[in-house]
């Protein structure tokens, strides 16, 4: 059981059926309801940002004893950059806010639309995969919840930062060969040349970090106002 949990032998990606489906989106809904009621409560916010610490710890880990190659095993995808960000940034920057925007809207997009690595289940990548998103989708709303600041970034701001991320990202796979930001094989549109996947993959990324972040200047404007 162990040698599978552990293997780097690649098979297929897992299929979740509906009703597992549906589980996930309770559990991401419930997280979102008790995080937004737990945000000041001071073991939550450490249980979780342990629960991401031993996740990649374990991940990075049988990454390196699996000799997983550079093309998969950087931790330059969006949500994994977000993990590390809002475990090892200051508070009250620039690039942790974006970061944290980030891992909210991220982590419901990547849950929402779950594309695992290619193991059967289960699998030490499956297991990174749900409980580091759930911990990231936590971690980014409290982050916000107790730290947003509406004057730290401007629209400008988020879509430069995403802009420039991206064609890092761009860069990297052409050195790698890998499929960081989901910008080499991109869903719907892999066929497509690259800059227009570049611009698909920033627009959406762009289109919900800025919404997020409309959020968090409502609900912080309606705090200041009550």
């Amino acid at each position: 059981m162990m040698k599978a949990f552990l293997t780097s032998q690649k098979t297929q990606p897992p299929e979740i059926s509906l009703l597992w489906y549906l589980v996930m989106m309770a559990v991401l809904l419930v997280l979102i309801y008790i995080s937004v009621k737990s945000y000041r409560n001071p073991i939550y916010v450490r249980a979780f940002k342990l629960l991401q610490a031993v996740q990649l710890t374990a991940l990075y880990t049988w990454y390196v004893f699996a000799d997983i190659p550079l093309s998969n095993s950087l931790p330059l995808y969006h949500c994994r950059l977000a993990m590390f960000a809002l475990l090892l940034l200051p508070d009250g920057t620039k690039l942790k806010q974006y970061f944290a925007l980030m891992g909210a809207s991220g982590a419901i997009f990547a849950l929402g639309y779950p594309v695992m690595d290619a193991y059967d289940f289960p699998h030490i990548t499956a297991f990174s995969f749900i409980a580091g998103h759930y911990a990231l989708l936590v971690n980014g709303l409290v982050y916000l919840l107790n730290h947003y600041d509406s004057q730290l970034l401007s629209r400008f701001r988020i879509s430069s930062y995403t802009l420039g991320l991206n064609l890092f990202l761009i860069f990297v796979n052409k050195v790698t060969g890998g499929n960081y930001g989901i910008l080499r094989d991109t869903p719907f549109i892999t066929q497509s040349a690259l800059w227009v996947r570049y611009l698909a993959v920033s627009l959406v990324l762009i289109a919900m970090l800025l919404l997020i972040d409309e959020i968090f200047k409502r609900v912080k404007k309606r705090e200041f106002v009550l």
